[in-house]
């Protein structure tokens, strides 16, 4: 009797949740003995959190890339400054 419910559980769990979908509560059940029962990961599971885990990490990821290509044009203007400085001219 419980084969059908086990292998049910697994299907749904796993290949029809998606991990921007909110947490399941197996996923929650399986966190308190450190067992991973889904698709999020056992870090965003601890942190208790819904689809906004999923979109908190996506933002992340896109600050960290906006913030790199800052560096990257600041460091562009500050060799071009230096060039004029220096008498050469502005190559691209």
């Amino acid at each position: 009797m419980m084969g059908p419910v086990l292998i049910s559980f697994t299907i749904i769990n796993w290949y029809c949740i998606t991990k921007k979908d909110d947490l399941t509560v197996f996923e929650k059940m399986g966190a308190k003995i450190n067992v991973r029962l889904g698709p999020h990961t056992m870090m965003q599971i601890k942190r208790g959190g819904y689809v906004s885990t999923y979109a908190r990490e996506e933002e992340e990821q896109h600050r960290k890339m906006t913030l790199s290509i800052d560096k990257q044009q600041a460091e562009r203007l500050l060799n071009n400054e230096n060039n004029m400085a220096d008498g050469e001219a502005i190559k691209h």
